[in-house]
């Protein structure tokens, strides 16, 4: 059956031994802090030097010793109490609440997933080689296209197969599953190169939606080969993209996240997109 990531776990059973380092509180008050987000912090110095073992947003699978993020545009402050009751020790958002806990303020929460992930997860999305497509037609069958190409090289090297996170389904070495969205959230997103990686998986092929780029989810990633396939006028909505120009410039942040880019030169608009890859990355 599908395996559903909401909360990040580090040795879940103490006879394990821990793939990564487990930081402390101060050690993610600092990221914070470096990456120009944190706006306060109401830790007492006893408590910065506790380890963060559990790292999520979603209260149902909450453990001890967890920071709790205070996310989404339906939160509710009851969510911040019930995961105080189930083990989180600290909190991260952007306002203060009435609470009895310790608050980290950020001022941007989307962006704290991405540091706050990265460090929790030692940075696994620079261990594998990745590829990330985007386009308003074909990212799938580019993204399996690419993996077949993959997987008959890895093959011959006796290596395992390349891992897949696509709209259709998703592969990473532990969890094989039809896919609910194009590209997950931050932390799930983490989850599954970490995954991938303790597989002994070296290469794995993503989609990168609009959304996705939009909102920052592969913000925190630098794709080794980043593609651009096309661009239609789908996904324009209240819900989406409020009209083309904010659709494409979502797309085009690709480049902003990739070491080589790939444009496909038979679309529309694609001497637009080459003049914006220029000088972000590698071009083919």
């Amino acid at each position: 059956p599908p395996i559903f990531y909401p909360v990040l776990m580090k040795n879940q059973d103490p006879k394990e031994p821990l793939m990564n380092t487990v930081h402390t509180l101060q050690e993610y008050v600092d990221a914070l802090r470096d990456a120009g987000i944190l706006t306060g912090c109401t830790a007492p110095e006893a408590l910065l030097a506790r380890g963060v073992k559990c790292l999520t947003y979603d209260t149902r699978t909450l453990r001890e010793n967890a920071l709790f993020i205070c996310k989404g545009a339906h939160f509710k402050e009851e969510y911040l109490r019930d995961a105080l009751s189930r083990g989180a020790f600290a909190y991260v958002a952007e306002q203060q609440h009435d609470v009895d806990a310790p608050c980290i303020l950020v001022s941007d929460i989307r962006y704290s997933l991405v540091v706050l992930g990265q460090l929790f997860f030692d940075h696994v999305t620079d261990k594998l080689t990745s590829v990330g497509i985007t386009g308003t037609k074909g990212k799938s069958t580019t993204a399996y296209y690419v993996r077949y190409i993959l997987n008959d090289w890895l093959r011959a090297e006796n290596k395992p197969e390349c891992a897949i996170l696509s709209s259709i389904d998703n592969y990473d070495g532990k969890v094989s599953e039809e896919s609910h969205i194009t590209t997950p959230e931050v932390l799930e997103l983490y989850q599954h190169f970490e995954n991938a990686y303790e597989s002994g998986i070296s290469h794995l092929v993503m989609e990168a939606s609009s959304q996705a780029l939009k909102y920052g989810r592969v913000r925190g990633i630098m794709f080794d080969v980043g593609a651009f396939l096309n661009i239609g006028s789908d996904h324009i909505s209240p819900i989406e993209h409020p009209d083309f120009e904010d659709y494409f410039s979502s797309k085009l942040k690709i480049f902003d996240s990739c070491r080589v880019g790939c444009v496909n030169t038979d679309a529309k608009y694609a001497e637009r997109v080459i003049e914006y890859a220029k000088g972000r990355c590698e071009l083919i």
